[in-house]
C-alpha cells in the first residue's frame, strides 16, 4: 500500500533479528492502497509482507492479528501473522507498530465471475462461523457513529443533494432495528483486491485492517457492492445469486438479515463514499501515496436508494431457500 514510513535496510535487519526467518533476500515497497505502509519481504525461509501500521492502537492490532491466527487455526483461507521469538504478533519498527504476515499465493481476479463470487461467498460464511467463538471485541471503526461524525467534518464538501442522500440513509437505518441482526467477527473490507485466486481456487483473504465485531449482513453487503456489480455499479443477478447461494450452503441467513440487506447495501456504499471523500479532502503525506475516487460510491448509493424494491425482489429467492 502507500508508503508513509520509510524503512532503511539496517533498521529492517535489526527488526528481523526478532524472528526465526533467516537472512533477508529481497525487500520492496508496495505502492497501491491507502491505509498502511507495506513492503514485500523475502527471506531464506519464505515470502512475507511487512506492514507498518500508521493509525492502529495496540488493542486494535491485538484484535486484528489475533483474529487472523484464530481463523487460520480453523482452516479459513486467510493471511497468517508470524509470531516472533518472544511470542508477540507485532513490535515497533521506526516508531510504528509492525507485523510480518505470510504472503499468500495467487492473483487478484480483476473481473470476478459467478465462480469466483461463489468461492468468496463460501469462505466468508466459513469466516463468520469460525469467528463466532473469537473472544476479542472491536466495535466497527467505520460504523454509524463514524458516518455521522465524518459527515459533520465534511460539511463544507457536501452539497444539498449529498446531505439529503446521507440523511435519508441514516433515517432508514434508525427505522430498522439493526441491534437485532446476528453479530460476530467480520472482515468489513472484502473487496475483490483483498482476495487471491490460484486458477479457479481461492488462495485466501487478506487485509484485516477494518476487521471488527458487527453484523454479518453488513459484511455481505460490502462484498456484493464490489464483487457483484456491472460497469455502472448495478447489481448483477447471476453474481449476487452465486455469492448468496454459496454463503447459505455454509451458514443459512436469517429472515431479518435478508430483509436488512437492501438497507445494508446502501449503508456500505455510504461508508466507502465518505471514507474516500475524507481521504481525498484530508490527504496524508507519504511516499507513493494512492487515494481512491469517492464518486463511484456516491453514485452507487443513489442507485441503491432508488432500487430497494428491485433489490428486495432479487433477494426473494434467497429467503425461499
Amino acid at each position: 500500500m502507500s508508503v508513509y514510513t520509510s524503512v532503511e535496510p539496517a533498521q529492517l535487519e535489526q527488526f528481523l533479528a526478532r524472528y526465526e526467518l533467516g537472512k533477508l533476500q529481497q525487500f520492496s515497497a508496495i505502492a497501491s492502497g491507502i491505509t498502511n505502509t507495506n513492503y514485500y519481504l523475502d527471506t531464506e525461509t519464505g515470502r512475507f509482507v511487512l506492514t507498518l501500521y500508521e493509525h492502529h492502537s495496540d488493542d486494535e492490532l491485538d484484535y486484528m492479528l489475533g483474529l487472523q491466527q484464530h481463523l487460520v487455526k480453523r482452516a479459513v483461507h486467510c493471511s497468517k501473522p508470524v509470531i516472533d521469538r518472544r511470542g508477540d504478533l507485532f513490535s515497533i519498527l521506526n516508531q510504528r507498530p509492525a507485523a510480518i504476515i505470510h504472503r499468500l499465493r495467487g492473483q487478484v481476479q480483476p473481473e470476478p465471475e459467478p465462480l469466483h463470487c461463489a468461492l468468496v461467498g463460501t469462505e466468508l460464511a466459513r469466516f463468520h462461523l469460525a469467528g463466532q467463538d473469537y473472544p476479542g471485541i472491536r466495535p466497527n471503526p467505520r460504523g454509524i457513529d463514524w458516518i455521522i461524525a465524518v459527515t459533520d467534518m465534511l460539511d463544507a464538501n457536501l452539497d444539498t443533494s449529498d446531505r439529503k442522500l446521507i440523511n435519508a440513509t441514516l433515517q432508514a437505518a434508525r427505522q430498522f432495528d439493526l441491534d437485532d441482526l446476528p453479530l460476530g467477527a467480520i472482515h468489513a473490507d472484502l473487496f475483490h483486491d483483498n482476495a487471491l485466486f490460484i486458477d479457479d481456487e481461492l488462495g485466501g483473504i487478506l487485509d484485516f485492517d477494518y476487521a471488527c465485531r458487527d453484523s454479518f449482513v453488513f459484511d455481505i453487503a460490502v462484498l456484493l457492492n464490489d464483487w457483484c456489480i456491472g460497469s455502472h455499479g448495478e447489481l448483477v443477478a447471476s453474481r449476487v445469486n452465486a455469492t448468496l447461494e454459496a454463503y447459505q450452503r455454509q451458514r443459512r441467513l436469517e429472515a431479518i438479515e435478508i430483509d436488512a440487506l437492501p438497507l445494508m447495501l446502501g449503508i456500505a456504499a455510504l461508508r466507502f463514499w465518505l471514507s474516500r471523500l475524507h481521504d481525498k479532502t484530508f490527504p496524508l503525506s507519504g511516499e507513493l501515496t494512492f487515494v481512491k475516487s469517492p464518486d463511484s460510491f456516491r453514485d452507487m448509493l443513489v442507485l441503491r436508494s432508488s432500487q430497494e424494491n428491485e433489490i428486495a425482489k432479487l433477494l426473494l429467492t434467497q429467503r425461499q431457500r
